[in-house]
């Protein structure tokens, strides 16, 4: 399931709306790492709960986060 929104060309507007969607998903990003890939629902599958994950992204996205260079750049 995919949406699409328009965003007004105005400049100003724009970049907030932009800047806000960016960090909102950074943050479900690190949310599924910490829960999903690290946490207490690690042995779970969040394919089921958010419908708009697929099996592929998901698998690429969990071995992204275990990857040891990921590690270390998230550390430093």
């Amino acid at each position: 399931m995919h949406a699409n929104f328009e965003i007004p060309d105005v400049e100003p507007l724009r970049s907030k709306i932009i800047s806000n969607i960016r960090l909102k998903f950074r943050h479900f990003k690190s949310r599924q790492t910490s829960r999903y890939v690290f946490g207490d629902l690690k042995d779970e599958n969040p394919c089921l709960k958010y419908k708009h994950i697929d099996e592929e992204t998901w698998r690429f996205f969990k071995e992204s986060r275990e990857n040891e260079v990921w590690m270390v750049n998230k550390v430093t």
